[in-house]
């Protein structure tokens, strides 16, 4: 009999990050789109894709259409069609709501009435900070072990992550495993279910999150505040990673 925790979704929500490009740059973005986008656009094909493999599992989850800002991917509006082939009624739109364009199109989605638009999200103000201000601070750096807040798993309330990488359990996993370069995403949904991989895809994660770990001094000495965020080595090894390659893909 199997003693490890049971990490498999719960919340019956997958949230497709249909694009990780964003016009805002918040500090503290979960999706970390402050920085130069590590996974490309979603393609229908992906979406569809998803759609087969969760009909296979009999799986019809609410879906959450987001980013990034979901209002710069130029089919938005098909991806709404599509996500409604496997869950009509019940697809979700989250935006900023801050250019004009994006304030267009969510009007248009209000009025076809195929999804709903969250408006949690609206930053009329532009850009803001988020409150989780110890998520950039890997536990790992630490010497943190176990360290499982679970706030934004699946199976509690958050939806699996969709993107063009592949599925985690988390819903900021997709991000993580991207900047990180973790390789943890998996492209079948079913090892999602699947109690031992889902439990290791999570403790993976959770060693590099830092959400709910708090920020002490000691947090603060082996950290550095990078684009408005405390960074633990971890994750300002990755960021510097990124910044070098499209510095190099610029020709600067």
């Amino acid at each position: 009999m199997s003693t490890i925790p049971d990490y498999t979704p719960k919340s019956n929500e997958a949230e497709w990050h249909i694009t990780y490009r964003c016009d805002l740059a918040c500090p503290n973005c979960n999706r970390l789109c402050f920085l130069p986008p590590t996974t490309p656009d979603m393609t229908l094909d992906d979406a569809r894709e998803f759609n087969r493999q969760a009909r296979e599992l009999n799986w019809f989850p609410k879906i959450v259409i987001l980013g990034g800002e979901p209002t710069l991917h130029g089919n938005l509006f098909a991806f709404i069609e599509v996500a409604n082939e496997l869950s009509p009624g019940r697809v979700e739109v989250w935006s900023n709501g801050y250019r004009d364009a994006a304030k267009q199109q969510l009007a248009r989605v209000r009025e076809e009435g195929r999804a709903k638009v969250c408006e949690e999200t609206i930053k009329a103000d532009g850009c803001m900070v988020l409150p989780q201000a110890d998520f950039f601070l890997a536990p790992k750096d630490f010497g943190v072990i176990n360290h499982r807040p679970g706030h934004n798993h699946a199976a509690i309330g958050c939806g699996v992550s969709v993107d063009a990488g592949g599925y985690a359990i988390c819903s900021i996993g997709g991000a993580i495993d991207s900047v990180l370069d973790l390789k943890l995403r998996t492209k079948q949904l079913k090892d999602l279910f699947d109690p031992e991989f889902a439990h290791r895809q999570t403790c993976s994660l959770c060693d590099v999150c830092g959400r709910e770990l708090g920020i002490t001094s000691h947090h603060i000495a082996k950290s550095q505040v990078m684009h408005g965020s405390l960074m633990s080595p971890t994750w300002q090894a990755a960021v510097k990673r990124i910044e070098q390659r499209k510095k190099e893909g610029d020709g600067s």
